[in-house]
């Protein structure tokens, strides 16, 4: 998947940079509707003609984690900008963007597509979500939902998208992951999740206006950021699920973070990483599971909107990678 910044909302640019995201499962699908004329004719039948509607795209894909290349994706999603600190290792922290000016609208994609026969563009790319989910015995991995307008088709590359430039940087394994909760085991790593899932949600829709076919734009709507997560259930004080203060049956919001370490890239000693930080979470919907050998303990969570996580404003999350790419996102 190719993926460049739009100086013009909706417009191929004819420069600029591309990243290039490996994926997996990429799939484009026109979303064309169309007009049924079921007038009456005197006729034992429905339809007599169908007349194309409006018309918008959705590109969908699924990739691992790359700490060099997934900043470009956070940014796709919260819109923040990112301010980038350090020199050789550097952390790049993004944030959501609220701007009343733009209506907190994160920048626009052109987005470039081949699949064996033909190249696609989609221009005015909005990111709808971006799903994270790691277990012990897997890849990190995540799928992405852009909405954008119409493809356009080629036979060979265009410009921007001419020439391929792809990282060497490795694959984040998701056991070496590590998820803190301010409210239990003092805010040390837990040592007994198995899995997890982290969602956020940007309610991306198309809007249309007359005299044209494709939207005026696809807009991104508030972010909402959910969860799960399994752990093994290893004493009988279970803090999520057992005493009276369990933190997934009373409101006990916590400070989260799930921080993703690349163990197989470093710059000066220091592992490449992608961090989530949700300064208050309310734990919910809690079962105990007996199916196996031993007990486990399934939880969902919500990110509440807080003023750490935001630059101006609220907002219930934030993103820190930690690479060895000078430029912003």
């Amino acid at each position: 998947m190719g993926l460049v910044v739009e100086a013009t909302r909706g417009t191929l640019p004819t420069g600029g940079t591309p990243v290039y995201i490996p994926v997996t499962g990429p799939q484009i699908t026109p979303q064309q509707t169309f007009l049924r004329d079921e007038a009456f004719r005197g006729s034992p039948t429905t339809v007599y003609d169908q007349v194309q509607g409006v018309r918008h795209d959705e590109y969908d894909a699924k990739f691992y984690l790359f700490a060099d290349t997934f900043g470009t994706l956070a940014k796709s999603i919260l819109g923040g900008t990112d301010t980038v600190t350090g020199s050789s290792v550097y952390t790049h922290n993004i944030k959501l963007l609220n701007n009343a000016a733009t209506g907190s609208q994160p920048q626009s994609y052109s987005i470039l597509d081949f699949d064996g026969a033909n190249y696609f563009t989609m221009t005015g790319a909005q990111t709808d979500s971006l799903n994270i989910t790691f277990g012990a015995e897997a890849a990190a991995d995540a799928t992405v939902k852009f909405f954008a307008n119409p493809y356009t088709s080629y036979t060979t590359a265009p410009a921007p998208f001419t020439s391929l430039s792809l990282s060497t940087e490795h694959m984040i394994p998701a056991w070496d992951t590590t998820i803190t909760v301010s409210g239990i085991n003092s805010g040390a790593a837990l040592t007994y999740i198995q899995t997890g899932e982290l969602m956020l949600a940007r309610k991306t829709a198309p809007i249309f206006t007359m005299g044209t076919q494709a939207p005026l734009v696809n807009f991104a709507g508030p972010i909402e950021v959910t969860g799960k997560f399994t752990a093994v259930v290893n004493t009988n004080a279970d803090a999520w699920s057992t005493g009276s203060s369990a933190e997934a049956l009373t409101r006990s919001p916590q400070v989260v973070t799930i921080t993703m370490t690349d163990p197989n890239d470093s710059t000066s000693a220091t592992n490449h990483s992608i961090a989530f930080t949700m300064t208050s979470v309310q734990f919910h919907d809690v079962k105990r599971t007996r199916g196996k050998e031993y007990t486990e303990v399934e939880l969902s969570f919500t990110a509440n909107a807080n003023a750490t996580d935001a630059t101006t404003g609220y907002s219930p999350v934030q993103a820190t990678i930690v690479n060895a790419t000078a430029a912003a996102y």
